[in-house]
């Protein structure tokens, strides 16, 4: 087993996992006292994503933009090769133990994810309902732009749940397998034949203290 997720992103994961959560619920709930969670929840994925955006240039080995690459053909041959070693050998092989820590269809879920959640946020600093509630960039667009990023705001979250889903059936999938991989942002370990990754504990903080600095001076400027 080789440690492949440093600290900082196993720690990034969970905050995203309960901030994207909370603001689900709280968007969700119907409670117009939510709303100012609501909206703080949505800063704190802004600021979230920036540090993600940062530690994929800087953090550790397995996390950085160059490991998130694939193709759609790629997906289809993950799948249509686990089929055929599904016939062959009469169980699925385990995807772990090879020369990459990821896969491409794990790749392409997380980018995906990453995506749909970034314009959910960013959306919703420009979505109002024109009585109660209002982001806190409105009042710079046109009321045009404004409904549009509200109607996208109030739609957008289903792709966010869809990919979620995704993310969980594919975790339980592994675990009947009895593949370690579900733990694997606990432990950090997968397995897998490569070097270990670094922690860059020192830079994980400096990295989202930068990042939750700029959402909030931001915020506070404009």
């Amino acid at each position: 087993m080789t440690r492949v997720w440093d600290l900082p992103i196993r720690l990034w994961h969970w905050a995203f996992a309960a901030c994207v959560t909370f603001s689900l619920y709280t968007g969700l709930a119907g409670d117009i006292s939510l709303m100012d969670w609501h909206q703080r929840s949505g800063f704190a994925i802004l600021a979230l994503l920036l540090f993600r955006l940062g530690w994929g240039l800087w953090g550790g080995r397995y996390v950085r933009f160059a490991q998130y690459v694939t193709t759609p053909h790629r997906v289809f041959a993950f799948f249509t090769e686990g089929l055929r070693r599904l016939r062959q050998r009469g169980e699925p092989a385990k995807p772990g133990g090879g020369g990459d820590p990821h896969t491409a269809p794990g790749v392409a879920l997380v980018v995906l994810l990453f995506l749909v959640v970034g314009v959910q946020a960013l959306t919703g600093l420009f979505a109002t309902d024109d009585i109660f509630n209002e982001g806190p960039l409105v009042r710079y667009v046109e009321d045009g732009v404004s409904k549009g990023m509200t109607w996208a705001h109030h739609r957008v979250f289903r792709g966010v749940i869809a990919l979620i889903a995704t993310h969980l059936a594919a975790h339980a999938v592994y675990a009947a397998m009895r593949d370690p991989t579900p733990l694997s942002m606990i432990t950090g370990r997968k397995a897998f034949d490569g070097p270990a990754t670094e922690q860059y504990l020192a830079r994980g903080l400096a990295t989202i203290a930068a990042a939750a600095g700029l959402v909030y001076v931001a915020l506070r400027l404009l």
